[in-house]
């Protein structure tokens, strides 16, 4: 059982499971898998039990998610404990809209099942916990329909975003919001760089050739060091580009031309 396989496998099914789509959830549900819910005191055993919980749930919620960042353990060969954490908004029918830093624990477990004449292994989940807890209301079984009680919110994606997906230096899992990233740093003499967002800094595994690559029409090279995003860049001088947040980065003299015209282009793509 790979991790990395598991944790894209548990971050495909979180992003499915909140665009009301639960069958790939259910799918990898073991029979003894143990639900347990956000609201106080909800918990449910069996898969079949949890089927037929989420079965009797009507509501007409909408939701959001937003930068996810996913960490896994392995404390036993056949089994892996991942940790996601991201930000969840909750869109109510009336307009308003809640917003939870929500952190959801799934073990999974390697279960041998018979394939024909072989033994085939496949990965299970055993345990669903998600940790944050709010007051519980009688009339609600799954989502907390009549939780609402905050004024309304602009929804986090008003329109399609990209996703940049990169590994941290400890083993994380990061799913981080291309909007979200004003420019990516190499790291001198080593295979590693930073990922500075609008909320922190990430050490992550890799090259700016890769990312440049990988993500081509999102950042812009302006230095062997550095990518930026530009929609952050507030204005380019010789010879250097200024950011919104009031980081200034080096362009070379050799660039500046070349850079100046493919921010200028971006501009008026976006105006």
């Amino acid at each position: 059982m790979k991790t990395d396989d598991i944790i894209e496998k548990s971050i495909f099914l979180i992003m499915e499971y909140y665009k009301n789509n639960l069958r790939p959830l259910f799918e990898n549900l073991g029979e003894d898998v143990l639900w347990i819910g956000p609201a106080e005191r909800q918990q449910i055993r069996g898969r079949d039990n949890l089927v037929k919980a989420f079965s009797a749930e009507k509501h007409q919620l909408k939701f959001t998610m937003g930068d996810i960042k996913a960490v896994a353990i392995s404390p036993h060969a056949s089994v892996r404990e991942v940790l996601l954490h991201y930000d969840i908004y909750t869109h109510y029918p009336s307009g308003n809209t809640d917003l939870h830093d929500q952190r959801l624990h799934l073990t999974w477990r390697e279960r041998r099942a018979k394939a024909g004449f072989e033994k085939a292994y496949r990965p299970e989940i055993v345990m669903i916990h998600i940790s944050n807890a709010w007051k519980y209301d009688t009339r609600d079984k799954i989502y907390p329909v009549h939780y609402e009680n905050v004024p309304s919110r602009p929804l986090v994606h008003p329109h399609p975003e990209t996703w940049v997906v990169v590994k941290g230096t400890d083993m994380s899992i990061h799913r981080i919001a291309a909007s979200h990233i004003l420019y990516i740093e190499t790291v001198k003499h080593s295979s590693r760089f930073l990922v500075h967002t609008k909320t922190g800094t990430i050490m992550a595994i890799g090259t700016l050739r890769d990312m440049e690559k990988n993500y081509l029409g999102i950042f812009i090279r302006i230095h062997a060091s550095y990518l930026v995003n530009p929609s952050y860049v507030e204005e380019i001088r010789r010879f250097f580009v200024i950011l919104s947040d009031g980081t200034q980065l080096p362009v070379p003299e050799k660039k500046y031309m070349q850079v100046k015209k493919h921010l200028l282009e971006d501009d008026i793509g976006r105006s």
